[in-house]
């Protein structure tokens, strides 16, 4: 007894084939009775059984499909129900739902129509978006590309791990933080005053500019690790050899780097995009009447006006846009899907490119046009001269003072960046320290009392203990559905196995807001709106891509050797799995249910959606009480759960290895 618990320790640690083959020589001696699983009459690289294929997707595809497909297909449907006066509806099939969104009026004037409330928001959300993505990319990708370059790999990580923390912070928090900035008593009015460069206070928000800037905060992280993820896998030989055949580091980076790294471009574009045009927290704090986005209008209608098909039919329309966008992205930068998620090289000039029909599409004739038009006009030769002086401008100076220059430019932006970044959470830290009854920055003295009156106070307790029931339920979920799913597909062939792993990624691809309302649509006809239970059922699906993606990772990096000897040594295929195949994915498991549990415990509009106020958690709990009141109880809350996210993912970093390398 004590031989196999030895053996199975040191196989959970991975220290390699010897320790693994020891635990597939103790498997065959505790199950030498077991005859080894014939080839026939099997499909898995396990030995599993080909009846169990369906056994296996059965769980994780009930999920996806049951609890998660349904609700949107009835979203689709409830929205073409008709509402009744009160906060009742009846089934019913009318069109005056979408009528209503879509309704224009028609004036003598240009633009000679005249969208309505809810279709000009829709614009404004859209705008909103590309705004933020356009400006996520311009300030990511330098910070990328250094991150991508720089050849000490412990900055590098702590770099990478503070970017990350941020990110999973809940973005009311962030919100908060920038409300703190952006006040008229705030940090950039004081130094605006002090500088000489405002006469007096001035508050720079609730408003556009205001709005953008946080929305760029919250969303620069996802840009700089898409991108960095895309530039890291560049080959540094290519780079070479265009400076040794004379570019210069323009020419280097328009011809060699900019065309390698298109897969991550777009990539952290569509994304960026897609969770801005979803956001429902930045917009409702940091934005004025005026800026009150497609989200913000969906849970006003769905919350306070109990108008749910109506909600449901702008819940469409958002959708729609999503995958409009997704389209013309594809269509317009010839990349493919497979590309956008990073699993596809893009071809560079003299590769190969996928075949296409012979016909071109409309928008291929647009870009044709737009080409000759730019060439017409001279734009193209004058981007071309333009590129060749900086070139020739860049050349004159020696190579080592040239590199000198480019870096210590690089460290200052990188250092302005990482600024951006902490100073928000820094400020909400210092903050949480002041003895003065309200918020006040910089804080007059140091004082634990607002911790005292966190940790001591029902409320804030019983929401601590609710945020963490609910991750820690919803994480346990996500892990199983996400790990189950990657383990089908990676072990059994499928034939809509591309369907399903879509199934697997889809949750995270739709902006949460409308996840909500999908989910309180179904989960009111099942009793569940309002309980711990539906809330957890929310999260654990919303956030099983995390687990599905990093199992499949590990899945895909395992040496099938190890596998195979223990069940030439006699082992079944449960004991080969629990005792060779999840000790050398464990790793990934723990890192996919850190990541769904930091991220089920920062959520917000999902709960509140689905709580219909008689559940409290922590985000909920913070945004209340930013509605009405400003509490330095609120920054002592926010740093309790900005420790406990750099917490997690330390924790994610150390047992993966270093998963941000």
């Amino acid at each position: 007894m004590t031989n196999r618990t030895d053996t199975s320790s040191d196989t959970e640690t991975g220290t390699g084939a010897a320790t693994t083959t020891d635990a597939a020589t103790t498997a065959s001696d505790t199950e030498a009775s077991t005859a080894a699983p014939s080839s026939s009459g099997e499909s898995g690289r396990a030995g599993l059984k080909s009846r169990a294929k369906w056994y296996v997707l059965s769980y994780p595809l009930f999920w996806l499909v049951a609890v998660f497909f349904v609700p949107l297909c009835m979203l689709v449907v409830f929205s073409f129900w008709e509402n009744v006066p009160g906060g009742q509806y009846q089934i019913g099939f009318t069109l005056e739902n979408y009528a209503r969104f879509l309704d224009v009026g028609f004036t003598s004037t240009w633009p000679f129509v005249e969208p309505n409330l809810y279709l000009g928001q829709l614009w404004l959300t859209i705008e909103l978006a590309l705004v933020t993505a356009g400006f996520s990319l311009v300030l990511g990708y330098p910070m990328a590309y250094y991150l991508a370059r720089m050849d000490r790999p412990w900055l590098r990580s702590l770099l990478l791990i503070t970017i990350i923390s941020s990110l999973w912070v809940t973005y009311v928090i962030r919100a908060y933080a920038w409300q703190v900035i952006l006040a008229s008593g705030g940090v950039l009015s004081s130094a605006g005053v002090a500088l000489g460069l405002l006469d007096e206070p001035q508050s720079f928000y609730p408003g556009y500019w205001g709005l953008v800037v946080g929305m760029v905060y919250v969303f620069l992280p996802f840009m700089i690790l898409t991108l960095y993820s895309s530039l890291r896998n560049l080959d540094g030989e290519l780079l070479e050899a265009s400076k040794n055949l004379g570019a210069g580091p323009a020419k280097t980076f328009r011809r060699v780097t900019l065309p390698l790294s298109k897969n991550g471009v777009m990539s952290g574009t569509a994304l960026v995009f897609i969770l801005a045009l979803g956001s429902y927290v930045l917009p409702r704090l940091l934005g004025s009447s005026a800026q009150r986005t497609l989200p913000v209008l969906i849970e006003q209608q769905v919350m306070s006006e109990s108008n749910y098909p109506f909600g449901a039919a702008m819940s469409i329309g958002l959708i729609v846009v999503v995958l409009v966008f997704l389209w013309v992205l594809i269509r317009v930068t010839n990349v493919t899907t497979a590309s956008l998620g990073g699993t596809e090289e893009i071809a560079t000039d003299g590769g190969s490119q996928p075949a296409r029909s012979s016909a071109p599409g409309p928008l291929t004739r647009f870009r044709s046009g737009l080409g000759t038009a730019a060439t017409t006009v001279g734009l193209t030769a004058a981007g071309n001269r333009l590129g060749s002086a900086l070139d020739s401008l860049v050349t004159r100076i020696d190579a080592n003072t040239r590199e000198s220059i480019i870096w210590v430019a690089f460290r200052t932006y990188v250092a302005a960046v990482m600024v951006y970044i902490a100073l928000p959470l820094a400020i909400i830290i210092a903050v949480s320290f002041t003895p003065e009854e309200f918020l006040t920055f910089p804080p007059g003295g140091f004082s634990l009392q607002w911790y005292a009156e966190f940790f001591g106070t029902e409320a804030w307790r019983t929401a601590l203990l609710n945020s963490l029931t609910i991750a820690g339920a919803a994480a346990l979920l996500s892990t199983t559905i996400g790990g189950g799913l990657a383990f089908a597909l990676d072990r059994f062939d499928y034939g809509w196995g591309t369907i399903y792993g879509t199934l697997g990624v889809l949750p995270i691809l739709l902006p949460p807001v409308i996840i909500g309302v999908a989910f309180l649509v179904f989960f009111l006809e099942l009793g569940l709106a309002g309980t711990h239970l539906g809330i957890i059922i929310a999260h654990g699906i919303f956030y099983a891509p995390f687990p599905f993606i990093l199992v499949s990772q590990g899945l895909d990096e395992i040496d099938r050797t190890y596998e195979e000897a223990a069940m030439n040594l006699g082992a079944s295929s449960l004991r080969t799995i629990r005792t060779i195949t999840y000790p050398l994915i464990r790793a990934n498991v723990i890192s996919g249910a850190l990541f769904a549990f930091i991220l089920s415990l920062n959520e917000y509009i999902i709960t509140w959606l689905l709580s219909l106020t008689l559940v409290e958690t922590i985000p909920i709990e913070i945004f209340s009480q930013l509605r009405y009141s400003y509490p330095p109880t609120i920054a002592a809350a926010s740093v309790v759960f900005i420790i406990l996210t750099v917490v997690v993912m330390t924790a994610i970093d150390r047992l993966s290895g270093g998963i941000w390398e």
